[in-house]
C-alpha cells in the first residue's frame, strides 16, 4: 500500500477517534472520550495520557518536531490534543485542561510554520487558545 494512502487511512481513523471524543463528552461520559485519547496518544506518539500530563509543554513540543509530521497530520494531532483538553474541562480538571490548552495552542503554531497555506480557522483557534491560557 503507498504512503500516502496508510497516510490517508489513518488521518480518517484519527478523524473518527476525535468524532467519538466529542460524542463521549457531550453525552455524559467523558472518562470513556479519555481512554479513547490515551490509546491514540499511545498509538501516535508512544506517550501515555498520564505521561502527557506531567510532561512539560516544551518537552511535548520538542517530541513532537523530532517526528517532522506532516502537516495533516499535525493538524489532527492538535485537534486530538484540544479535544482532550475539553474533555478535562468537562471534568472539571481545569489544571489539565489549561496544560493541553497550552500543547494545542503550541501544536498550532507549530502548524503554521510549517504549512505556510494561511488558514483563518487556525489563526482564529490561536487566538482563542491565547486567551484560554493566560
Amino acid at each position: 500500500m503507498p504512503k500516502e494512502d496508510y497516510l490517508l487511512k489513518y488521518l480518517e481513523k484519527l478523524s473518527r477517534v476525535i468524532a467519538a471524543m466529542l460524542g463521549f463528552r457531550e453525552k455524559g461520559f467523558p472518562e470513556e472520550g479519555l481512554h479513547l485519547a490515551d490509546e491514540t496518544y499511545k498509538e501516535m506518539l508512544d506517550i501515555d495520557l498520564d505521561e502527557l500530563v506531567i510532561m512539560p509543554v516544551e518537552a511535548f513540543i520538542e517530541k513532537v518536531r523530532k517526528e517532522n509530521y506532516n502537516p495533516s497530520y499535525l493538524e489532527t494531532l492538535a485537534r486530538l490534543t484540544h479535544e482532550t483538553a475539553n474533555t478535562f474541562t468537562v471534568q472539571g480538571n481545569e489544571p489539565n485542561a489549561k496544560n493541553f490548552y497550552l500543547k494545542c495552542l503550541h501544536l498550532y503554531r507549530l502548524l503554521n510554520e510549517k504549512d505556510k497555506t494561511f488558514s483563518f480557522e487556525r489563526e482564529l483557534l490561536i487566538s482563542e487558545l491565547e486567551i484560554i491560557t493566560q
